[in-house]
């Protein structure tokens, strides 16, 4: 009987260390120097228009021209992706992006393997979400017909 008590005990000690990192690595990342949440749409292939939104919001955060992503469950798997250029300027969606507010903000990306990207974030970002891409905070103008 005793020995059943010291291992019930033992594992809840573990389940409340392990809920208590997972707590602090999650604030850690939210709480990073110029990092915002996200979703990233990627093409499958280089030249492929067809890009799905993934089903959980990540943190990003710029380094020089590489958007490094933390994402999963304690948001330590931190995944880079290379961008070789933004393609337009920071716009805003003109669908809803589950889990960004109503109107997130969207900057298209192509990738240094070809591939095209979509970035959206919520409106609060700002201008973190273009990056080193300080042109893409310029509107684009629609010319007068």
């Amino acid at each position: 009987m005793v020995a059943v008590i010291v291992v019930s005990a033992a594992l809840v000690l573990t389940l409340l260390a392990a809920a208590a990192a997972t707590a602090r690595a999650r604030h850690r990342t939210a709480h990073m120097r110029s990092a915002f949440r996200c979703k990233v749409a990627i093409a499958a292939r280089p030249g492929d228009v067809v890009m799905r939104w993934p089903r959980q919001t990540a943190y990003a955060v710029w380094v020089h021209d590489v958007l490094v992503l933390f994402d999963g469950i304690t948001r330590t798997h931190a995944q880079p992706y290379a961008v070789h250029f933004a393609e337009g300027s920071v716009e805003t969606s003109p669908t809803p992006v589950k889990g960004l507010g109503p109107w997130p903000v969207v900057l298209a990306m192509q990738l240094d393997d070809g591939r095209h990207a979509l970035l959206a974030a919520d409106r609060s970002a700002g201008a973190l979400v273009a990056g080193p891409f300080l042109a893409a905070l310029v509107p684009t103008r629609k010319p007068v017909t």
